[in-house]
């Protein structure tokens, strides 16, 4: 039953025409040629010219070009070679090659083949098919092209997740240390035979590590909204040299007591007189980053930061400069110290200074989302030079005085404060610390409380307003107070801490804004602001 499959019909007739219709429904032509250097045609199917652009009267025997010199030059001695090596064999040549097309474009093309010998054994021509493959060769392309980024994003997950293991492993000692040094001095502060020095040194290290613990804290959280692309800039008119003042003061306030450290800013000859357009919470974090990195990794001598503008090329930009004298980075280390998730062996040999490793990462992507550059200059043992750059985008002239950078912070004017605070230990703490200060403080466990406060008493001259609280939010709070008394300042004070929070708070109409938990250097600053005003 299977045999007769192969029987031809009694009425099917197989003559020239047959062969034609045959051949011209097929994608490629078919050829018979002589085995010459010029693959003379001596006959191709009308498919001929939709695969080279030439027609078989153009090809055949070589009338207007000849099949060689259709081939692309870089295939032409290896198809020789092929086809003695087939003929020679008596078997069937398969092969892949350029040619090149009327038009000029290059077109992939698959040819099978084999040599039609006489009784005698000697070669008459050869016959064969050539099809168009380019399709082919490019979806063949594209995916040798996606398997080799496939394994380049395997090799860089790979990497990466051992960047991150380490990195968590790193970060899980970092975490243990304060905490340990918390829970363990929180428990020896329980002991009643304890002498003063003592319960004081205990209190100092355990607020030193709260606030490294804290710092640890942010960065991690920072970078984690950086890499979901959570984080975008948001473009103000700023001040330079009253944002650098902000961050002069902060960093000067917490200056490690046991560093012969000198801190210092070098204003330019000439201050700029127009604010310019930029972020200036992220500016003032890579500002702060980088000040801080200096300072944790230097021990004497000093550290300075300044600023320039310059004109040198098209775009003008400002730059930036933070200077030390601390330990340097090894030339094998300085392509790696802006790398996420890495921490750099000097870190090590300098006696452990701790930290997430992921300050720097964090300054050069937020350079890098303001437009600008970030590089450093070091020597292991000579100290570190950073500098960063972001457009210059001149907006208004600044309208005010001049503006001395203040070492010392004092609080002389009294003030009547409401704290709006739910929670109690947080109350008490900015209870104590304003009362200190001789401040009269009230309190508000909600934000519609805060409100009733405020309509009610007229002699406040600040309110405190936590972010989080029921019945009515900071936000829902401050729209509030702010209807009927538009000048009474509102300091948001909460513990959503990061750099678009601050944003979100500041949009939202706060005069300032301070983050849990409440340093008494950062609330000083703030209070002397307010006073100023008053």
């Amino acid at each position: 039953m299977g045999a007769n499959n192969h029987i031809l019909p009694k009425d099917f007739e197989f003559n020239k025409e047959t062969f034609v219709t045959l051949i011209e429904v097929l994608p490629g032509f078919i050829y018979r040629c002589k085995n010459d250097n010029d693959w003379t045609m001596l006959y191709t199917s009308n498919q001929v010219k939709e695969i080279t652009g030439f027609s078989s009267e153009e090809i055949n025997f070589n009338s207007e070009i000849s099949f060689n010199e259709i081939i692309s030059h870089e295939y032409r001695l290896y198809l020789h070679e092929r086809w003695h090596s087939v003929l020679k064999s008596r078997g069937v040549l398969k092969e892949e090659y350029k040619i090149v097309r009327k038009d000029g474009s290059v077109r992939w093309v698959l040819e099978q083949g084999k040599g039609v010998f006489d009784t005698e054994g000697n070669l008459k021509y050869l016959d064969g098919y050539i099809t168009d493959i380019t399709s082919l060769k490019m979806a063949e392309d594209r995916l040798v092209q996606k398997n080799i980024e496939l394994h380049i994003a395997k090799e860089r997950a790979e990497e990466g997740d051992k960047m991150k293991t380490a990195f968590l492993a790193n970060l899980s000692h970092e975490i243990r240390t304060p905490m340990n040094a918390i829970i363990g001095f929180a428990e020896m502060l329980k002991e009643d035979d304890l002498e003063k020095d003592q319960k004081d040194s205990f209190i100092d290290i355990i607020n030193r590590s709260g606030i490294h613990l804290l710092s640890i804290i942010n960065d991690i959280i920072e970078m984690s909204k950086i890499e979901s692309k959570l984080i975008k800039p948001n473009y103000e008119e700023v001040d330079v040299d009253l944002l650098i003042d902000v961050v002069y003061k902060t960093m000067y306030a917490t200056l490690p007591e046991d560093k012969s450290l000198e801190f210092r800013y070098l204003p330019p000859d000439n201050s700029l007189e127009y604010k310019i357009s930029t972020d200036p919470v992220k500016l003032r974090q890579i500002l702060s980053n980088l000040l801080s990195n200096s300072i944790k990794y230097t021990d004497n001598g000093y550290v300075e930061f300044w600023y320039e503008i310059s004109n040198k090329t098209k775009n003008k930009h400002i730059l930036f400069y933070v200077k030390d004298t601390g330990i340097g980075i090894d030339k094998t280390y300085k392509d790696e110290i802006f790398e996420r998730f890495r921490r750099i062996e000097s870190d090590v040999k300098s006696g452990g200074r701790g930290g997430s490793g992921l300050g720097l990462a964090i300054s050069k992507a937020y350079v890098e989302m303001l437009g600008g550059d970030i590089e450093v200059e070091s020597e292991y043992g000579r100290g570190s030079l950073f500098k960063f750059s972001i457009p210059l985008i001149l907006c208004s002239r600044t309208n005010r005085g001049t503006e001395l950078i203040e070492k010392e912070f004092e609080m002389n004017n009294q003030m009547r404060i409401l704290v709006a605070e739910d929670e109690d230990t947080n109350f008490l703490y900015l209870s104590a610390l304003l009362s200190k200060f001789h401040h009269t403080v009230l309190r508000a466990v909600n934000g519609k409380e805060a409100v009733e406060i405020v309509k009610e008493d007229n002699r406040l001259d600040l309110v405190l307003m936590d972010i989080k609280m029921p019945i009515l939010n900071g936000y829902d709070a401050l729209r509030e107070i702010k209807k009927f008394k538009p000048s009474l300042p509102v300091v948001a004070q909460t513990a959503y801490a990061l750099s678009d929070d601050e944003q979100n708070i500041r949009a939202a109409g706060f005069d300032d804004y301070i983050a849990k938990p409440i340093m008494k250097n950062k609330l000083v600053t703030i209070l002397e602001s307010i006073t100023k005003h008053l």
